[in-house]
């Protein structure tokens, strides 16, 4: 892998930490993230690997707390903004350890004010690391509507303010299923990329699972969350046995099942199980059972295979021991 591939996977996976601790800090998320964009500039004009700096993150909320700082400064006529930015100079640039704010950036880009055909394709953008130009293949939209559409969305959330924090209950179950889109719409473009020369893009299917793990972790009682975790995980695990030497595409039926990750095959299933006995069966449940079915069986089905029935669909594995 070329430096420069190196440090491009290492800013994709860092600015979106960066966002949501410049949006927590200032409460614009517009202008947070025209701030981030001007740090990951100066980031891939400057850093060279191996001498990258010492602390990544902290340097790229630096560099960006001075953007904002500087553009808060330049508009006189807004003097709260010019004692909020003084105000910043208090605070360490060194993010909190341990604070992750990713989930909290994830539903503010899902606000109630938006419609999910702008919030998703904002969460993307902003969460994802994904271009305007790959959000448009993905929405099969021309680059200029989707850049308008982005557009739009911000300055939406810019005139309906809120406090950078999770939503309260009633939002959060508004907001949703517009976030369970989002991590379904982010995994599946870390599966099969719309662009470029490599058929997936893993650091993007990972952050996806990472996300989708906290939303379970603060709401484990809502079974569609850990229909949607159970479905990327069972996914997931066949991700070593599904491209050959040359990165090309090996079908669900060729594919080397010892080589798949079995214990993300196991909590996958135990996902799915728990969430199918509290009887709220949603899409991505759904979506997961059958995924646990395949990835549970010892072979691929086949009419003329020696454990499975064309007409009874039997296979070494039953749907049932997933209720």
């Amino acid at each position: 892998m070329s430096d420069k591939q190196t440090i491009e996977g290492l800013l994709r996976e860092l600015a979106p930490q960066a966002l949501a601790v410049l949006a927590r800090r200032s409460g614009s998320f517009a202008d947070a993230e025209d701030a981030v964009q001007e740090a990951l500039i100066k980031a891939h004009q400057t850093w060279r690997d191996p001498d990258l700096p010492e602390r990544p993150l902290a340097w790229l909320v630096r560099v960006a707390s001075r953007q904002l700082i500087g553009h808060y400064r330049s508009d006189s006529a807004r003097r709260r903004r010019e004692y909020l930015a003084a105000s910043w100079q208090q605070v360490t640039d060194e993010p909190v350890p341990g604070r992750d704010d990713s989930l909290t950036l994830l539903f503010m880009c899902c606000h109630d004010a938006l419609t999910p055909a702008a919030a998703i394709p904002l969460t993307l953008r902003a969460l994802g690391g994904l271009t305007t130009r790959e959000l448009a293949d993905a929405f099969l939209v021309k680059e200029a509507t989707m850049a308008q559409r982005i557009s739009r969305a911000k300055a939406t959330i810019r005139a309906a303010p809120e406090p950078f924090a999770l939503p309260t209950a009633d939002a959060y179950d508004r907001r949703l299923r517009s976030v369970l889109h989002v991590l379904y719409l982010m995994f599946n473009e870390g599966h099969v990329a719309t662009r470029g020369a490599e058929l997936g893009r893993p650091d993007l299917a990972v952050e996806a699972i990472r996300l989708t793990r906290m939303a379970h972790a603060l709401r484990p009682d809502e079974p569609e969350i850990a229909g949607l975790l159970g479905l990327l995980l069972l996914t997931e695990a066949r991700r070593p046995a599904r491209t050959g030497p040359h990165g090309e595409l090996i079908p669900l039926d060729e594919q080397d099942r010892s080589r798949w990750d079995h214990a993300l095959i196991r909590e996958g299933v135990a996902l799915v199980t728990a969430a199918l006995r509290r009887h709220r069966t949603g899409p991505y449940q759904l979506q997961a059972a059958i995924a646990a079915v395949h990835d549970q069986a010892s072979n691929y089905p086949t009419p003329t295979g020696p454990k499975s029935h064309p007409c009874t669909g039997r296979s070494s594995v039953s749907p049932q021991t997933l209720l």
